[in-house]
């Protein structure tokens, strides 16, 4: 296990990344943060499928983890941004995809042609809407 980031607070949560089998982890104290397993991946090749052709377009990351969608995205050639509130993250960025830290409430600008939003939970669609290019489409496309 490597520790990312150690914040000295009162909880002493700490960002960790870890190898478990097949797969990497990271967590933030005891809860998981993201992971690159199998279901991460099918997921963003899920994401993929419904953004329709990607080359040439825009595309939006709210939460970007470990980077595997990005990583598949990239062998379209599109622009990505990354919005992650975890700088340390910013490692598993792959090169020629910009990374910003900080919460994306605060961070996002511009406009997409595809708005990722990787969080889990309900997707805050009225606020992603703002950012969207003309055609565009947030995904997941159903909370």
């Amino acid at each position: 296990m490597r520790i990312l980031d150690s914040r000295n607070v009162t909880t002493r949560e700490e960002l960790r990344v870890e190898r478990n089998g097949d797969y990497w982890r990271i967590w933030y104290g005891n809860g998981l943060l993201a992971d690159d397993s199998k279901d991460t991946l099918a997921r963003s090749a899920e994401f993929a499928m419904e953004a329709g052709p990607l080359t040439g377009r825009s595309i939006a990351w709210i939460g970007g983890g470990l980077c595997v969608g990005p990583r598949l995205f990239a062998i379209a050639e599109c622009k990505q941004v990354v919005y992650e509130i975890e700088p340390a993250l910013k490692e598993f960025c792959p090169d020629g995809i910009e990374f910003i830290p900080g919460d994306w409430w605060d961070t996002i600008s511009g406009r997409y042609d595809v708005i990722v939003y990787d969080l889990g939970g309900p997707v805050p669609r009225e606020t992603l809407a703002k950012f969207l290019a003309p055609g565009g489409v947030i995904l997941p496309k159903e909370d």
